[in-house]
């Protein structure tokens, strides 16, 4: 589990780097949009105004794909147009930030430091 400094650094680096955000074009994402009725560009400025290290879930994880892509990978939960949504993301060497998810939850979140 990373500490509160360690989160809020990591919070603070990727908003840095908001213009290099990118989502995952994977069904469930595209399909969350489409419930909540918001295009991605709104959801991204939703989460970049809104995440905090509060919303913490686990991380930094590696990815665990048979070819692994460099970069650690973060969870955080955030409320999104009054519904609790999944996030994850991976803050890539090259400086990119790929939301991986941003959907409903599936399974009720642990926030550790909630």
């Amino acid at each position: 589990m990373a500490s509160r400094e360690e989160i809020k650094r990591v919070i603070k680096d990727i908003r840095n780097r908001r213009n290099k955000w990118v989502l995952s074009r994977r069904p469930k994402n595209m399909a969350t949009l489409a419930n909540l009725a918001i295009q991605e560009t709104l959801a991204l400025d939703i989460i970049y105004n809104k995440i905090s290290w509060q919303d913490y879930i686990s991380g930094p994880e590696t990815d665990d794909h048979p070819r692994p892509i460099p970069g650690d990978i973060w969870v955080f939960g955030l409320i999104i147009e009054n519904v609790e949504c999944y996030l994850k993301f991976q803050d890539r060497p090259n400086g990119g930030v790929v939301w991986i998810s941003l959907h409903d939850a599936k399974y009720p979140m642990n926030y550790p430091y909630k």
